[in-house]
């Protein structure tokens, strides 16, 4: 079983690892530099040697530490604020080209709708898709922050060697770095390890440094010493970098297996990398080595140093008759088409399957940060069943801005004319006229489809400038507040669009830990817990059943009463999930549990029971799928 809890925490925890790993660095450079400089100022005046006992002097030591610990510390900054905006940063910085969705191109539609499915499967934002034009080795990765920020990069021979069922292993390998919380390791040990090189950059500059009388000048032998310095912390790095890279790629090869429940699929991409190449050509590549699917850097002289387990080893362990040998890949210009048709035509036959009423407990648990094939089956279908101009409109930026109001449009006429008048009054009547229009294909939707769509509309969205952005949310707004009440799809439809697209066009990513501890939100949790109770049942005995269920599965010391209805209305959630989103993981599950615990109490999940609970986990940065 896929435990995105647990791997989160473990993801926390190598974080200390990594912290460890890199101070060690850091101190036997510091160790190292201070040799240098001892060498060249604690000689005798003649100047011909040193001896053991003037080898230590302290002062000397305290100006190579903090000179060493400055360098690195400006150098892992301005990397680190290079990288702030996450896996955007990463992927543009390695040369890639962000996808339009709307691409006629049939291996980009391939690509893009294969990493849909993926994400709607996943419950996680539809994440930009950047493609490295240039670079024909087969590879990928997942960079960001967090889910909110998350990207895909993929090289042109990934998308174009790699037939559907081997490129949906590779997208799956990757979607498990973004739920097994490995882009935010990633992204620090770039920044990290970005200041020890910049040792050896500092030292590659004295090293050109000429005197100007034409004498003797020492600065261009310590610049040589401080560049073979600055080699020892890059392979310090690499080390580094291997040590934390090379489990979580077995990992994530096998949830890949688990997603997909396809072998063949994965092992069949690395079996074309053996006979093809991963290697990039970007020089970039060295930075960003740790986060592709294959070996970017190619041969490594030394394995130690490898940030990826041997190829025939990941191939071993996902076909155990493998027994060597590879052969190159050879895709003709149209295969990739066929596998799109192929692909896009599986459920074409029949409609997408409806999520089950009766969800247990600890399936609800098991089915957040995890990806399978019956959830990938219902996503498929999914995208196969909605109408063309609804797929057509998610995937353009004004389109999905049209197709957002058309699904807070009202089917009460009154109100409904109430919300057209906001839009006349605030949108380009270009978008008015398109909501409009697409109003009527949304209105026949089962209620299950909203919430992916809007998913789905998440990558056209973000191409917003941010005054188009800043005009779009206050129109939602608008739109769920002109009935003069927001009901529970207007309040979930408008917490998962802010809470998904707000951090792009502010810039603040990052994830906060506040609360380590249950106790600091227990109000927090009553409100969640009372609000669903009243929502899922209508008789007062069911309202006080649900909520005790949930109330007992905290197993907290607290005695909990359940707060009066207008304590806990959507406003109150509201303010409770942002507090929430700044609690540990582990707070956050046992949070959620008692949410699923409080839902599933009359062994049942409603629609409005399934999106409030999505909309709680959107809001706190738990991605859950559709409850099947």
């Amino acid at each position: 079983m896929n435990d995105f809890f647990g791997h989160q925490d473990r993801a926390r925890k190598n974080t200390g690892k990594l912290i460890f790993y890199f101070i060690t660095a850091i101190g036997g450079t510091i160790c190292l530099i201070y040799l240098v400089l001892a060498l060249f100022f604690l000689r005798d005046k003649d100047g011909l040697e040193i001896s053991a006992e003037a080898l230590w002097n302290s002062k000397l030591f305290l100006w190579a530490s903090g000179g060493t610990l400055a360098v690195v510390f400006i150098g892992s900054l301005m990397k680190i604020a290079e990288l702030s905006a996450g896996g955007k940063a990463i992927a543009e910085m390695l040369g890639g080209r962000l996808l339009d969705h709307s691409t006629n191109d049939h291996h980009e539609r391939q690509l893009l709708n294969v990493i849909e499915e993926m994400a709607i499967a996943s419950g996680v934002p539809v994440p930009d898709t950047y493609l490295m034009d240039h670079e024909m080795g087969i590879n990928a990765f997942a960079a960001g922050n967090s889910i909110n920020d998350a990207v895909i990069g993929v090289t042109r021979g990934c998308m174009e060697q790699l037939n559907r069922d081997e490129l949906q292993g590779v997208m799956a390998h990757e979607f498990s770095h973004i739920l097994n919380g490995d882009m935010k390791i990633n992204l620090r040990l770039t920044g990290w390890i970005h200041g020890l090189l910049c040792i050896a950059i500092i030292g590659r500059v004295l090293l050109h440094v000429r005197s100007r009388d034409g004498k003797g000048n020492p600065i261009p032998l310590l610049g040589l010493a401080l560049m073979l310095v600055g080699g020892i912390g890059m392979l310090a790095g690499k080390l580094i970098k291997a040590a934390v890279s090379r489990q979580r790629e077995f990992l994530a090869d096998a949830s890949a297996v688990q997603f997909t429940r396809n072998p063949n699929g994965i092992s069949g991409a690395l079996k074309k990398i053996g006979g093809l190449y991963s290697k990039l050509e970007t020089p970039k590549a060295e930075e960003a080595s740790h986060l592709f699917f294959g070996n970017g850097l190619g041969s490594s002289f030394m394995e130690a140093f490898a940030t990826h387990p041997p190829l025939e080893e990941r191939i071993k362990r996902l076909d155990p008759r493998f027994q060597g040998g590879f052969t190159e890949p050879r895709v003709t210009a149209g295969s990739g088409q066929s596998d799109l048709v192929s692909g896009l035509a599986g459920a074409s036959a029949a409609p997408p399957p409806i999520p089950a009423a009766a969800v247990p407990t600890n399936r609800v648990m098991q089915q957040i940060g995890e990806i399978d094939a019956e959830h990938l089956e219902y996503a498929h279908g999914l995208i196969d069943s909605l109408p063309p101009l609804v797929v057509q409109s998610a995937h353009e930026p004004f389109g999905a801005v049209a197709l957002s109001y058309a699904l807070l449009l009202s089917p009460d006429e009154d109100v409904c004319d109430r919300q057209v008048k906001i839009l006349q009054e605030s949108e380009n009547p270009a978008i008015v006229a398109e909501a409009a229009n697409l109003s009527g294909a949304t209105a026949d939707l089962h209620a299950r489809t909203r919430i992916p769509l809007i998913e789905m509309s998440l990558p056209a969205l973000r191409q917003l400038s941010p005054a188009q952005y800043g005009t779009f949310a206050t129109i939602v707004q608008k739109l769920a507040e002109a009935d003069r009440q927001i009901d529970l799809f207007e309040f979930s439809l408008e917490k998962i669009l802010r809470r998904y697209l707000d951090p792009v066009f502010t810039g603040d990513t990052q994830e906060r830990i506040q609360f380590h501890s249950l106790d600091s939100l227990l109000h927090e949790t009553n409100v969640f817990l009372s609000a669903l109770a009243y929502l899922s049942h209508d008789e007062d005995a069911e309202v006080a059943d649900a909520y005790q269920t949930g109330a007992s599965s905290l197993n907290h010391h607290h005695q909990f009463a359940q707060l009066p209805i207008e304590q806990c209305g959507l406003d109150a959630v509201d303010k409770a999930m942002d507090r929430v989103a700044a609690a540990d993981v582990r707070v956050k599950e046992r949070i959620v549990k008692a949410c699923a615990e409080c839902v599933t109490a009359d062994g049942e999940i409603q629609t409005g029971e399934a999106e409030m609970l999505r909309a709680i986990c959107a809001a706190i940065n738990i991605p859950c799928p559709p409850l099947l």
